[in-house]
């Protein structure tokens, strides 16, 4: 059996991943697993333990070692980015989902229960490869990887606007969580100007001069669970990419509450495309996340690829039906 580092991020999910990460090791530890771990303190702690511990490793240690990460999907793009710093090994990594959407986690099928999860993990004798996105920024020379999704314009903003509001009991107790959603959706409509967007696959551009949401995928959930890209697949070695332009109120309406509800859409406007590369320039400040982490506004002059990393998972030795417990 493989050793493993944990990286556990026990603020996660208003710190309800500190129970889970207290059940994990405690199954670890009746299982005599071999593990060390550090816990995070801080956003960049996990990418900074990630980098420091693969490049503490040699070759055949590398050979030895999984990165498992309890927390969401922010601590494992952080996991994910370190280890690609090291630029040594790419040491694969697992996942016990504990954060607020666990998006990636929904998107391959792992486990929501905890330890059924760690099973997915310990019950895996090699890597699995699945998809993740690479991405390099050239108007603000950075790169990385994202997991789920990287994004500008509407949905970026309102990603943001849901962050930052504060859990409201009463609309908790009133089940109104809708409510909060579609106030949210109004307010980045009527804050939200349209956009001009370049995009070339291969040799053919297209030009959109009232853009609104341009938002690529690696696969389907997004922050908070919505399906923006319903085709999006973390193992067809594609990104899929959804760009809104000329939306009116109704279309825009309309399209929140299709991927509220989850449901696929068909309307005026929404254009899908989906290939192993993708080069898009937008020439004004606009909005921006990675993986539900809010970026600074910014131009962007983005080269998207889609590229294989190694995951310690063996998703179907769980069943589907004690998956989604």
């Amino acid at each position: 059996m493989r050793s493993f580092f944990l990286i556990v991020n026990c603020r996660a999910n208003h710190g309800k991943s500190e129970k889970i990460w207290h059940q994990v090791k405690n199954a670890l530890d009746e299982k005599k697993v071999d593990y060390t771990f550090k816990l995070t303190k801080k956003p960049g702690d996990a990418r900074k333990f990630a980098y420091a511990f693969t490049t503490s490793l040699s070759a055949a240690a590398a050979q030895k070692y999984v990165v498992l990460v309890v927390g969401g999907d922010g601590t494992l793009n952080d996991a994910l980015n370190g280890i690609k710093d090291a630029r040594s090994y790419e040491l694969p990594l697992s996942f016990i989902p504990s954060g607020n959407s666990n998006s990636f986690a929904r998107g391959i099928g792992l486990a929501k229960e905890p330890l059924a999860a760690l099973d997915q993990t310990l019950n895996a004798q090699e890597p699995f490869f699945y998809d993740i996105g690479s991405y390099q920024e050239l108007t603000h020379n950075t790169q990385g990887y994202f997991l789920n999704d990287y994004s500008m314009g509407q949905d970026a903003y309102l990603i943001s606007m849901l962050h930052h509001q504060k859990p409201a009991k009463l609309i908790s107790k009133l089940h109104l969580g809708l409510l909060s959603y579609v106030i949210a959706l109004f307010k980045a409509y009527l804050d939200q100007e349209a956009f001009p967007v370049t995009l070339r696959i291969g040799d053919k551009y297209e030009f959109f001069q009232h853009s609104y949401i341009v938002n690529v995928s690696n696969q389907p959930y997004l922050s908070g669970g919505f399906v923006l890209s319903p085709d999006a697949d973390a193992t067809d070695h594609q990104l899929d990419l959804i760009l809104a332009d000329n939306m009116n109120f109704f279309k825009f309406f309309l399209l929140g509450l299709m991927v509220y509800f989850r449901k696929q859409f068909r309307l005026p406007g929404i254009h899908r495309y989906k290939n192993t590369k993708l080069h898009i320039v937008v020439n004004s400040v606009e909005f921006g996340q990675i993986d539900g982490e809010e970026l600074p506004n910014q131009y962007y002059d983005l080269y998207f690829k889609s590229v294989k990393y190694p995951f310690w998972l063996d998703v179907e030795s769980i069943p589907v039906k004690e998956r989604r417990q």
